[in-house]
């Protein structure tokens, strides 16, 4: 189910058109409420809903082969509860893909009404979902939150999104100036915590050093960003999103994120396509994906004036970034792949024994 562009839904869209290449029957219902269209799913077979009744259908149909093969439904925490109770006899693996904890309000469907509604992870119907027999988190920080905030969730693998790399890297488009060129690349909401960028590269000692661009859609926080950057006289664009972003990030020096919940940050891997590498926080899944001092840099999001001591270490160095991006392609080639990714899926997917429901109903 997508409600914005980004991160996730280009994940999905990629691991479903991995999973075409190996099983002869993957198909992807999209569901839009105010999302995007979906993109291209290889040979994988679409379904694109608008409404409610729209997924139950296209979900019904697909969970119910002709030729009584097991199903197995790759899910997310908005619709697992109604994917359960649409699909009985098939497999239903929920994807988490959040660092939860116990008070974070979760945006789910109701499974009765289909109304989008919002829920702790505790307060979800785990009457329903205590049955699931496998959860997936994107990355070991989502995974341990799972553990910790929901002990009914009975077994919880870890799967590394994978991102598609270009081929090659892309060209340089970096102006000829010399600031250190950062982008950033946040929906401008709360959590991502776009406000600590903001403050960092307008600090006197960065404010005439650095140059901060920041991609995303437009959130709930981008007028509250924009007048703190207009009052702090901060070096700051607010671009918008951008498909291209390996190409578009070929044009910086840095990726710097500051989001401490992020349930995997695949704009690190997008910028490491791009042999740019990124600064982080120590939190979240952030430094599951860089190698402090090899592929990147990784600061304490709590310590006052690591963020400017970072960003002005990369200023003072920039001959480090290079060899920093070089290594950061080289990891994301080597690991961050949908080949790998769609593997792993796959491997779980075999791993699971068909439901007795679901034996009873081929018999």
């Amino acid at each position: 189910m997508t409600t914005a562009r980004g991160g996730a839904e280009n994940s999905v869209v990629e691991l479903a058109g991995q999973l075409a290449r190996l099983v002869p029957g993957v198909d992807v219902v999209w569901w839009r409420q105010g999302g995007p269209a979906a993109g291209h799913c290889g040979s994988a077979r679409l379904h694109e809903v608008t409404d409610w009744n729209g997924y139950q259908q296209a979900l019904t149909s697909v969970c119910s082969p002709a030729d009584g093969r097991p199903v197995v439904v790759i899910s997310s925490h908005r619709t697992m509860a109604a994917d359960v109770l649409l699909a009985p006899h098939a497999r239903v693996i929920p994807v988490v893909r959040h660092v939860v904890n116990a008070e974070q309000v979760l945006r789910v469907i109701d499974p009765d009404s289909g109304a989008m509604v919002e829920s702790t992870i505790g307060d979800l119907p785990w009457d329903l979902l205590s049955a699931v027999p496998v959860w997936v988190g994107i990355s070991h920080a989502s995974s341990a939150a799972l553990r910790t905030h929901a002990p009914k969730a009975r077994f919880v693998s870890t799967i590394h999104n994978g991102v598609a790399i270009p081929a090659t890297v892309p060209a340089r488009t970096r102006p000829h100036t010399g600031r250190l060129m950062v982008a950033s690349v946040a929906r401008t909401v709360p959590w991502k915590r776009t406000d600590h960028l903001v403050r960092a590269v307008a600090d006197p000692r960065l404010s005439t050093a650095v140059h901060l661009d920041v991609f995303g859609e437009a959130g709930s926080h981008q007028g509250e960003l924009e007048k703190l950057a207009r009052e702090l006289t901060a070096p700051v664009r607010f671009l918008g999103y951008e498909d291209d972003l390996p190409q578009r990030l070929a044009g910086y020096d840095l990726l710097a994120t500051a989001s401490v919940q992020e349930g995997f940050g695949r704009a690190v891997i997008d910028a490491a396509g791009a042999a740019i590498p990124a600064l982080v926080p120590n939190a979240g899944a952030s430094p599951e994906l860089v190698i402090d001092g090899l592929t990147g840099m990784v600061y304490a999001p709590d310590e006052p004036g690591e963020l400017v001591a970072a960003l002005t270490e990369a200023f003072l160095d920039r001959k480090m970034l290079v060899t920093m991006g070089s290594a950061a392609r080289a990891l994301a080639e080597a690991w961050y792949t949908p080949g790998r990714c769609a593997a792993q899926y796959l491997k779980l997917m075999i791993g699971q024994r068909p439901a007795p429901r679901a034996l009873e109903a081929l018999r």
